[in-house]
């Protein structure tokens, strides 16, 4: 069973994707709702790097393509500290 999605990154998910919150789980993934195209793919890395502070490894981006897998690497390059 996966851990919930920290709440800041449930939000910005959410909020790029225009869909509720309650839909942002960790098994949430490109192409399972119509606004997670490749377009929306890179909105949510940008204000994922924008509101953390960070940058993801440009060979990573394509295959960080759930929401739990945004998590993993996320807690990873934030020492496994969570910021909501």
């Amino acid at each position: 069973m996966s851990m919930p999605a920290p709440e800041g990154l449930r939000q910005i998910v959410a909020s790029v994707l225009d869909i509720p919150v309650e839909q942002v789980t960790p098994e949430l993934g490109v192409g399972q709702v119509e606004t997670w195209d490749s377009f929306g793919h890179l909105q949510i890395i940008l204000a994922l790097e924008g509101e953390y502070g960070i940058q993801f490894d440009p060979q990573k981006i394509p295959k960080l393509t759930t929401v739990g897998l945004l998590q993993e690497d996320l807690e990873r390059r934030l020492g496994g500290g969570q910021r909501d």
